[in-house]
């Protein structure tokens, strides 16, 4: 619990230390994590050197100074291109922050500060954060923006957020800045990893904008899979036509589901099972891809596409529909599909995973309900949550845990109270620190 305390101090702080109109047009944000690298990404209006200023939360907390700065020459690339430098040879299991500095002849920009974290350790607890089909919101209040703060101030750790794809209505410069702008206190948080949907169109422009786990298809990064601790994540694109580029999916999926890891998920946009009234179960890939997850035990499969929630349940598998980060919602068929738990139609919600050494515990937070004329904040209410809990016999072994490591399940659960009153006292300095930034 003191790990995430402390980065939501750092955040809020440097939130309002730089509240005045800034150089950077999207970032800094995340990306591509492992055990001893990761991205750090930006996009700014100068064509200038730059440099990385990181170190642990440990050695921030002590020195109030990072411990280390990396250099980055001037780009010869459009600045409104995305730069993407990469950070290794760094500890393992280790929380850290950093911040990108733009080197002006008048002086220094200083960007915000951000998190991330290393993988772990097996037998580590691990916390991640799940939403889809942010998509763009038309008119009324940013539903977006509602969404990204919500997890943006969420008090409890996780060590990076999944999208399930649809993130912009369509991979035009519009969209993306504005998309970028709902989002940027989300990014600061931990390292963000999508999948492709429909309205990416699989343009340069999503590749451009993020890095990604390793992977295969197009450049080697049109699917993935993030090995992390206890955890295995496979990201697939279900964009593809082509049999060769599904058959090299199926084969991708096995490997990568075929490892030690206890806690198995796999994410991709359209869904394998919906009620969605609109869309239904119309894709196929009951077939094309079912049938592995239930010969590799996958745990949980994360889709969007069917703007409601809903879990299912099919020969052991959980199938989640996710598809309410901000898109208009769209409701469920009165008879809905074999094997539906748990389905709930009109919110925007995001889903929060923790995995430890019982297994899965899984919680949907709803951020806003839509009614006939608008759309009114929940305050995180939970509408759905439940636990796969392990045998014991397959349980990991414990292992060790350095001071500033990750907090334990019992931190992470109570986390709630003890963090409430903390961040809502910053969240009135945080909201004027993102309306002074946006209003540049």
């Amino acid at each position: 619990m003191r790990r995430i305390l402390s980065i939501l101090i750092v955040i809020m702080m440097v939130a309002v230390g730089v509240a005045a109109a800034t150089p950077f047009i999207h970032g800094p944000y995340s990306g591509a994590p492992s055990q001893d690298s990761v991205v750090i990404s930006w996009a700014s209006e100068l064509a200038s050197p730059s440099r990385i200023e990181y170190g642990s939360l440990a050695y921030y907390e002590s020195h109030q100074a990072f411990e280390y700065s990396r250099d980055v020459e001037t780009r010869e690339e459009a600045l409104s291109d995305t730069q993407h430098v990469r950070l290794e040879g760094l500890s393992p299991a280790t929380q850290y922050v950093y911040r990108v500095i733009l080197i002006e002849d008048a002086g220094e920009a200083a960007s915000e500060v951000g998190a991330f974290s290393t993988a772990p350790e097996s037998g580590t607890p691990v916390g991640f954060v799940v939403l889809s089909d942010t998509q763009q919101q038309l008119e009324g209040a940013n539903r977006l923006e509602w969404v990204g703060d919500a997890i943006a101030d969420d008090p409890t750790a996780f060590d990076f957020i999944l999208h399930g794809g649809d993130i912009v209505e369509s991979p035009s410069s519009f969209y993306w800045d504005d998309w970028f702008a709902a989002f940027d206190g989300m990014l600061l948080r931990a390292p963000f990893i999508p999948v492709l949907g429909n309205h990416e169109k699989n343009h340069r422009s999503y590749y451009q904008n993020f890095e990604l786990p390793p992977g295969a298809g197009k450049n080697d990064r049109r699917w993935w899979a993030l090995h992390w601790g206890d955890v295995v994540i496979v990201g697939l694109d279900t964009n593809v036509r082509s049999a060769t580029e599904i058959r090299e999916q199926q084969d991708w999926a096995r490997e990568h589901l075929a490892g030690d890891e206890p806690n198995k998920f796999v994410i991709f946009h359209h869904p394998v099972f919906t009620s969605d009234a609109e869309y239904g179960t119309t894709f196929f890939y009951d077939t094309i891809y079912h049938p592995i997850f239930v010969e590799s035990e996958v745990d949980i499969v994360f889709n969007g596409h069917s703007h409601h929630y809903e879990r299912i349940n099919r020969d052991g598998v959980i199938y989640m529909v996710v598809g309410g980060g901000g898109a208009t919602p769209r409701q469920t068929r009165p008879d809905h599909i074999e094997g539906s738990d748990v389905s709930v139609e009109r919110y925007h919600f995001y889903v929060r995973v923790l995995t430890d050494m019982d297994g899965i515990h899984v919680e949907t937070v709803s951020v806003a309900r839509e009614t006939d004329t608008t759309a009114v904040a929940t305050d995180g209410q939970i509408i759905d949550s439940f636990e796969l809990l392990l045998p014991a016999s397959e349980m990991p072994e414990a292992t060790a845990q350095e001071p500033g490591s990750r907090d334990s399940v019992l931190g992470w659960a109570i986390a709630f109270g003890t963090a409430f009153v903390l961040v809502f006292a910053g969240a009135t300095a945080i909201t004027l620190a993102r309306r002074r930034r946006r209003s540049r």
